[in-house]
């Protein structure tokens, strides 16, 4: 059943040393720069809303890259050890095999995120209450819970680069590229239908922000494109993983 195909890739990952110390710093980094921001809108004057939401992202912007290690040690490291052989051995369908891992990883970054997300927004609006906006805005919502899904989806896209190099460190090393340095290559009119970055105007972060991206997509538009690139990111994966032998 599929269902105990996904227990047992929960298994896997949470048994796994590398998963702990991605978790362990991505939470680090977010409550850690919150906690700084914090200390320092002490003595400021006070923010609006959009920009204490877009304060509280700045450690998950940075963590983002613990996700992505996550994902890709996650497949990785099946082919680093072999493993993956015995995995395909058990699981002859290789499609529900990559398809529960990619469930499992996505979930646990979605449910991560939102957390650490709520938690970072928590601590910085303590610090500096907003003197606009309101906290039952269904935008500011909408921004601090998309931060998971962002991250959720970022899991599922390095989780199928990483399977498409076939590789832990050719997967982390490409993630890298197109996240730290591919925005800054391109101009932020091609930039806003790129699916991730540490910056707007990217199609990724666009569900992350209170207001409308100066240039960029609409929020929900934005997620699409994640999406779409992840798709696709997905096909190619499962159609290397299916014509090549492990």
């Amino acid at each position: 059943m599929f269902a105990n195909l996904i227990r047992s890739e929960w298994v896997k990952i949470r048994t796994v040393g590398a998963t702990a110390w991605c978790l362990l710093t991505l939470t680090a980094l977010a409550v850690g720069v919150a906690a700084l921001i914090a200390l320092k809108e002490q003595t400021q004057v006070p923010r609006s809303l959009p920009v204490l939401v877009n304060m509280s992202q700045l450690g998950l912007s940075i963590g983002q890259l613990a996700v992505v290690v996550l994902a890709a040690t996650n497949i990785g490291g099946e082919y680093g050890t072999g493993m993956i052989r015995t995995s395909l051995v058990a699981v002859p369908r290789r499609a529900r095999w990559l398809l529960a891992k990619a469930i499992v990883v996505g979930a646990l970054a979605l449910v991560t995120g939102i957390v650490l997300s709520v938690i970072s927004f928590a601590i910085v609006y303590a610090s500096a209450p907003a003197d606009l906006g309101t906290l039952a805005d269904p935008q500011v919502i909408r921004a601090v819970l998309g931060v998971g899904l962002y991250l959720g989806v970022l899991a599922v896209l390095s989780l199928a680069v990483t399977t498409i190099v076939r590789g832990t460190a050719g997967g982390i090393i490409v993630m890298f590229v197109l996240i730290f340095v591919v925005p800054f290559a391109v101009g932020s009119h091609m930039g806003r239908f790129l699916p991730v970055g540490t910056l707007p105007p990217n199609a990724g972060l666009a569900i992350t922000q209170v207001e409308p991206m100066l240039g960029g997509l609409a929020p929900w538009v934005g997620f699409t494109v994640l999406c779409a690139w992840t798709v696709a990111a997905m096909a190619a994966a499962l159609y290397r993983l299916v014509r090549r032998d492990a």
